[in-house]
């Protein structure tokens, strides 16, 4: 299995979601975390305790940590731990320090920006730093390293912590090279230390995260129950069982993937390792609520853009549960052939061990002549025989430096076309989206407020659809008028129409979405334009405040916000949220100007 370092899409700096929808979907943010994993331990311990009324909500889900499950599974707790999930999150420790070099020095000139990694007294460091002509240091932001997320496989990304919040840092580990460099995405902006983690992609690299979904990166103390993946990942909270064998009775009393049907099991698999193009928690629900056995799609629905011959994917990153079901073997076995057919969850072959050990997956189904290459020209290779290496190889992903991923569409050759139910995967309830998750036996339409959301996201990269995001938004609109997706939805059509009436529409969808509970730093931003464009500006500051609680690590709101109180002359405020957000964002040249511009004001004048 492969994993990975995030790549998580900020809400500060560059801008990376549209105005209405955060812009980094989920789906492609599970996909390049779940990508570079290895070499870290497993955590011997836990983070500090939680307070008590976190702990009664987690015990009331029927959780008890997989440490419960070693008492009478001791050989299969072992051996998971070796696997990458069960090595998919780990505390810094001195052991740990020993597996990777803990001191590099980076420049990158495209940033400008320098990088450090340093280990002092069993701590990781990592710092960012600009320096000018001169050669002195502008500004230098050192933060000490929390977690390592990912088993390594292809390497490790580094999580740090800011309160309650949880961010990823600007520089990652990876395998390949055995050296740090900069994380997936660092090479577009320079987002410091204020990458946030998001639930989306914090639910499939820990066993037990404790997100607040609401908030951009924000934890509850701790952050997690349980570091790395766990046992009740996949078969659900142990509770139940734990007291049946205690009573002798633990037969049926817990979920075993082995004994549903290959549909649900997958499901659990496609949770993580199935991205698409739009990932959309249904109302209500939290990535915590999916239980193993359920359908995934009753908690997260998947939906993928139908490919086309002209435009059918040459990547499949972390589309794994997709490429499987496009096989020959998988098209064969009438539905019976699943992700548990070739992978043992508590077991994972060595690199040495692999070829041989796949190469009977693949004989439970094949002979000896299946394959059409001669057995003499087969034992020759290296390694001999690997029926996985010829038939489902390998290849560097473009997306993420210095890695390589399993191809998980089994062919019999390199080049093989895609079979052609890959291109009439559609439905005539849903004709212009693949909805992944859906029960094939059923193919119900999905919900509109699933469908709203997925064309936010899926309109990010093809347009096209934003006329759809905008037609389920008025069918939504009598039931559910106060809606914040429908509002952000309406707010969007508005703005099209590129005039004043538009912009009025837009600045009342707005002030109700942020009424109604929005979150997305991006409403408050172009809130605060419009009132601002609509002589509005005192009210502009006023939004662009509250979105500041809202989001503490939206720097463009820092930006906006201090150039609202420069235009207001209101010279104390705008020096105090420049000088906040310079604390925050020491990396943003904007913010950095934007303080500079205040030590130039007098004293007096700032009053």
């Amino acid at each position: 299995m492969e994993a990975g370092v995030s790549v998580m899409k900020s809400s500060s700096g560059t801008k990376e979601r549209p105005m209405r929808a955060i812009a980094a979907s989920a789906a492609s943010i599970a996909a390049v975390l779940l990508l570079l994993m290895t070499g870290a331990s497993f955590p011997s311990k836990l983070p500090g305790t939680a307070a008590s009324a976190d702990q009664s909500s987690l015990h009331a889900a029927g959780y008890v940590g997989s440490r419960a499950c070693s008492n009478c599974h001791p050989i299969i707790y072992e051996s998971f731990l070796r696997t990458d999930m069960g090595r998919s999150m780990s505390e810094i420790t001195p052991s740990l320090l020993e597996k990777m070099p803990t001191s590099a020095s980076i420049f990158n000139p495209k940033l400008n920006r320098h990088f450090e990694v340093a280990a002092r007294d069993g701590k990781l460091y990592q710092s960012e730093y600009e320096t000018g002509t001169d050669g002195k240091e502008i500004f230098r932001e050192t933060h000490e390293v929390d977690w390592i997320i990912g088993s390594g496989a292809n390497g490790s990304g580094a999580v740090v912590r800011h309160d309650d919040y949880l961010f990823e840092a600007p520089l990652s580990f990876y395998a390949k090279t055995r050296s740090w460099d900069l994380s997936p995405g660092y090479e577009f902006g320079d987002y410091g230390f204020n990458r946030p983690i998001l639930p989306g992609c914090i639910v499939c690299h820990s066993g037990q995260p404790e997100p607040l979904l609401a908030e951009n990166g924000r934890f509850r103390d701790p952050p997690f129950m349980e570091l790395a993946i766990g046992c009740e990942n996949c078969h659900g909270p142990g509770q139940s069982h734990v007291a049946a064998s205690q009573m002798g009775s633990p037969i049926g009393s817990i979920t075993n993937p082995a004994k549903l049907s290959p549909w649900l099991a997958d499901n659990i698999c496609m949770s993580c390792h199935q991205t698409g193009d739009a990932r959309v928690l249904q109302a209500g629900k939290t990535y915590r609520d999916f239980r193993p056995g359920t359908e995934l799609d009753d908690t997260l629905s998947i939906f993928l853009v139908p490919f086309t011959r002209e435009s059918a994917p040459k990547d499949d990153l972390l589309e794994h549960y997709l490429s499987t079901h496009l096989s020959k073997c998988y098209l064969k076995s009438g539905g019976r052939l699943g992700c548990i057919s070739c992978h043992d969850p508590h077991v994972q072959p060595s690199q040495q061990e692999a070829p041989a050990y796949f190469r009977t997956k693949c004989l439970a189904c094949h002979t000896e002549k299946s394959c059409a290459v001669p057995v003499s020209l087969r034992q020759h290779k290296t390694p001999p025989d690997d029926c996985a290496g010829c038939h489902m190889p390998k290849r560097d992903v473009t997306v993420i430096s210095h890695s390589v991923l399993t191809n998980h569409r089994i062919v019999a050759e390199a080049e093989e076309p895609f079979p052609d139910i890959a291109f009439h995967m559609t439905t005539s309830q849903l004709p212009d989206l693949v909805h992944l998750s859906a029960n094939p036996a059923k193919q119900d339409a999905p919900r509109p407020l699933t469908l709203l959301q997925a064309y936010s996201q899926i309109m990010l990269a093809h347009p096209e659809y934003r006329a759809r995001y905008w037609a389920v938004s008025k069918q939504l609109e009598a039931a559910q008028p106060d809606n914040v997706y429908v509002l952000e939805a309406q707010a969007d059509e508005a703005l099209q129409e590129k005039n004043g009436e538009g912009a009025s529409g837009a600045i009342r969808y707005l002030e109700n979405a942020i009424k109604r509970g929005a979150t997305n730093p991006a409403d408050f931003e172009e809130l605060g334009k419009l009132l601002v464009a609509a002589d509005r500006t005192s009210e502009a500051a006023n939004v662009l405040r509250k979105g500041m609680q809202v989001a503490p690590y939206d720097a463009e709101l820092y930006r906006l916000s201090a150039k609202i109180y420069f235009t207001l002359n209101k010279m104390q405020e705008a020096c105090q949220v420049a000088a906040y957000g310079k604390q925050k964002f020491p990396q943003d040249n904007a913010i950095r100007d934007l303080s500079n511009r205040c030590e130039r004001v007098p004293a007096g004048a700032r009053n």
